[in-house]
């Protein structure tokens, strides 16, 4: 009879593991979507404009399209560069890959009119405008990308600062990252709005961080985050990290400076060889010639006269 027993209660036992497991895989995956849908769906999109609403439209019913054709657009290497770009103008992966189609055709339409038009190098033309009609959403998006991680670097030591300042007057982590967020503006602070809202949804703090590694670039931040994963896991203050890291970071800002001064040098140098050098010699020379055909003692001046 205890056996008996001792099996009912096994199996219930594994039942109540595999409903719980069900459960939590469930809520896992709320999560998960509830996040997606906040951070990327309603904030990426800017419902301001009905004509951003239409090129929209054009990009979703090229993407089928586009998604055949993956020259220099590797889907990952897109995502990638519109994560870190911010998601601007509420484009996807997918409506990326609308555009570079709905580019190449507004490229190839322009050198079709120029065609007509029997201008010279249409042929060349007609390739050029097409690829960089097809190419330009992707170079806008990695430029902005870029543009967006430098500043997100230069926002850094201020941040660090004030991070340090906060922590040391008895704030809490996430209150002062709230501080920041509510009295600051520019991609850093987006970035940590961002970071806020997915712990406030239940993500555990270290996948957040390691997500927020993901959506930027910049080493110096790296080294933060990761320093912030190590206090969080060892439960030491992070307040003289923020410090330690901030007079680090103007170091190194600093020692960048003085390493592009540096390099700045030989191309002064090549602008002065190449540009000043032979204006003035021609300076020069123009003013010797003039004076050789209209000065005072020119030797033409018997023949002017």
């Amino acid at each position: 009879m205890g056996i008996y027993l001792s099996l009912l209660g096994s199996l219930i036992c594994l039942v109540f593991a595999g409903l719980s497991y069900i459960t939590y895989r469930t809520e896992q995956q709320n999560v998960d979507r509830y996040v997606n849908q906040y951070l990327y769906s309603s904030s990426a999109i800017d419902t301001g404009k009905s004509e951003k609403y239409q090129w929209h439209e054009w990009m979703d019913k090229l993407a089928p399209i586009g998604k055949r054709i993956e020259l220099l657009s590797d889907p990952v290497e897109l995502e990638d560069d519109l994560i870190k770009a911010g998601t601007p103008y509420g484009l996807t992966v997918d409506r990326l890959q609308g555009a570079k189609v709905l580019g190449a055709l507004a490229g190839f339409s322009i050198a079709f009119f120029y065609t007509l038009l029997g201008l010279p190098f249409a042929s060349v033309m007609l390739l050029g405008l097409t690829f960089g009609g097809y190419m330009a959403p992707m170079w806008t998006i990695r430029w902005l990308a870029k543009k967006r991680q430098s500043e997100i670097r230069y926002e850094l030591p201020d941040f660090l600062d004030m991070m340090s300042i906060t922590l040391q007057s008895g704030m809490g982590m996430d209150s002062a990252l709230e501080y920041y967020v509510e009295t600051s503006e520019g991609p850093l602070k987006e970035e940590i709005a961002r970071l806020l809202q997915e712990i406030k949804f239940g993500v555990q703090r270290e996948t957040a961080y390691r997500s927020l590694l993901r959506r930027t670039d910049s080493p110096e931040l790296e080294a933060l985050v990761q320093s912030l994963i190590q206090a969080h896991n060892l439960g030491t203050p992070v307040s003289q990290t923020f410090a330690q890291q901030a007079d680090e970071m103007r170091r190194m800002r600093s020692e960048q400076a003085k390493e592009i001064a540096g390099k700045a040098a030989p191309k002064i140098s090549v602008v002065g060889g190449l540009i000043i050098t032979p204006s003035i010699v021609l300076m020069v020379f123009g003013m010797v010639i003039l004076k050789y055909f209209f000065g005072e003692d020119s030797p033409l001046k018997m023949f002017m006269n």
